[in-house]
């Protein structure tokens, strides 16, 4: 292949990939991995040639402690044709390390072979802000666990030995808030495992009914005002951490009473769906503004001025949607002011699997999850999303997309979401770091994109095509219509 900046796919393919075009690090590879081409970035940044970069591999530029498991991900990926997605820190021209996330799609190309194409993102700025805060949480955590325990051991031994009334309620009160400072010092202590990479799963087979039985009696306890109610009752065995799994439900309803002061009904529901285990906890409280829905998994992050009237840090959702991701699971919201939220998490029944085409042709596919059809003569791919949608189904679905569009040498994209349910929000940092600019750069000019009826996962969808340097046209429909026209105007 020669070395003049391009990384060329088949004429059949429809794919001519200018990687100087692209501002981050960009590189491609063959079938077998062997880097082939990389971009002016790269060359700037580590203060080569090309044909030095090259000659010397890529390993050469790794940090030795990242290298090992770069290594491992970047062999499987090869082995298995998954997506390549990993962080390491790569040796710049100033003898300097700096943090990058690299994501690599293996592209089929017909007559002249499969290759690669990656993309490494700059996140050295953002690592060592995490860093500091990370290591200022969990100093503090320790500090403050000590003296807590100290406390809590005086206070149980004074309600043993007090007997006036008053002093006994005081003791009490004081008892429920070192049990707020517990919570919080623990969720401290969480947040700063899941940014070391330290959570871990103790997974087991447990009767998931039962312990959603068992959790809201438990809540139920520490809420006279409100009933918790639950509807749904079939058993479901479920295999995971009941432990995390019932942190996670522990933390939707004490948002739910949290939020919804002077109403008296908080409503659980559990059901299978499409072989997942769909839970939801709704409240008839003050609500979510729209703009605010997407970030409530953030870090700290608590919508409005809530802070200034409810307690807490905002850092339960947070250590619940890692959990929740951690099963291969996904969560999403439903809300509207002054009536109430419905909080939603999907945990899969059964580890995500190769999905086999229902029917497959150069410009057709259908499965489970996807329709794609590429009509003889037209610019236009029609695809059709269906059911519930992981990360694993979007990342299985984007690289088909990519594939035909490139293929079959369509221009416009007529994106149909109207039947997912849920949302698949876990996937749209991929989608718009990763999916998009191949999409592109697989011949990508027009996009017409049909919402799904569920407000999180229509933010989602903006969120997945949120990149600087896009160059596609993409709008967003709620009519199917409207966007057929629009594609036709263009």
């Amino acid at each position: 292949m020669p070395n003049d900046g391009h990384a060329q796919g088949t004429s059949g393919s429809g794919l001519t990939i200018s990687i100087d075009s692209i501002p981050q690090q960009a590189w491609a590879a063959d079938g077998a991995g062997k880097i082939t081409e990389v971009n002016q970035v790269i060359c700037r940044d580590f203060g080569l040639t090309r044909e030095a970069i090259l000659e010397r591999s890529w390993t050469a530029f790794v940090h030795p402690d990242d290298l090992g498991i770069c290594l491992e991900r970047w062999q499987n990926s090869i082995a298995t044709g998954e997506e390549y997605t990993t962080e390491f820190r790569l040796l710049f021209a100033d003898g300097n390390y700096r943090w990058h996330l690299a994501r690599a799609v293996k592209i089929k190309s017909g007559e002249n072979g499969d290759f690669w194409m990656g993309i490494n993102s700059n996140i050295d700025g953002q690592k060592k802000n995490e860093s500091i805060k990370d290591e200022f949480i969990s100093v503090a955590s320790h500090e403050l666990k000590t003296p807590l325990t100290t406390i809590k051991g005086y206070n149980q031994l004074l309600m043993r030995m007090v007997k006036e009334p008053n002093a006994i309620s005081f003791l009490e009160r004081s008892s429920g808030q070192l049990h707020r400072l517990e919570k919080l010092i623990a969720d401290l202590m969480d947040v700063s495992k899941i940014n070391a990479g330290k959570m871990t799963l103790a997974k087991d087979t447990f009767d998931f009914t039962k312990m959603v039985k068992e959790t809201i009696a438990g809540m139920q306890q520490l809420s006279s005002q409100h009933r918790i109610i639950l509807e749904e009752k079939s058993e479901i065995s479920f295999y995971g951490d009941q432990f995390r799994i019932e942190q996670v439900l522990q933390n939707f309803i004490s948002n739910a009473i949290k939020y919804s002061p002077g109403e008296d009904r908080i409503i659980v529901s559990v059901e299978t769906q499409q072989e997942n285990i769909i839970v939801s906890v709704r409240d008839f409280g003050i609500g979510i503004e729209r703009e605010h829905l997407n970030r409530l998994f953030d870090r700290y992050y608590r919508a409005d001025n809530s802070a200034t009237r409810f307690d807490g840090l905002g850092m339960g959702l947070f250590i619940s949607a890692d959990i929740i991701k951690r099963h291969g699971g996904s969560f999403w919201i439903e809300s509207m002011p002054g009536k109430g939220s419905t909080f939603f998490f999907k945990l899969p029944l059964q580890p995500f699997e190769s999905v086999a085409p229902q029917e497959r042709t150069e410009s057709y596919y259908r499965d489970k999850f996807i329709t794609i059809s590429c009509s003889k003569g037209s610019d236009t791919m029609l695809v059709d999303w269906v059911g519930h949608q992981d990360m694993h189904s979007v990342k299985h679905g984007g690289k088909l997309m990519i594939e035909y569009l490139g293929r079959n040498l369509c221009t416009k994209v007529f994106n149909d979401n109207r039947k997912v349910l849920g949302t698949w929000s876990e996937a749209s940092d991929w989608a718009a770091e990763t999916w998009l600019p191949q999409m592109e750069l697989a011949g990508l000019r027009y996009f017409a994109w049909i919402f799904s009826p569920s407000a999180f996962s229509q933010l989602s969808a903006v969120k997945s095509v949120e990149n600087d340097q896009k160059k596609a046209e993409i709008s967003f429909f709620t009519d199917a219509k409207e966007a057929r026209d629009w594609l036709s105007s263009r």
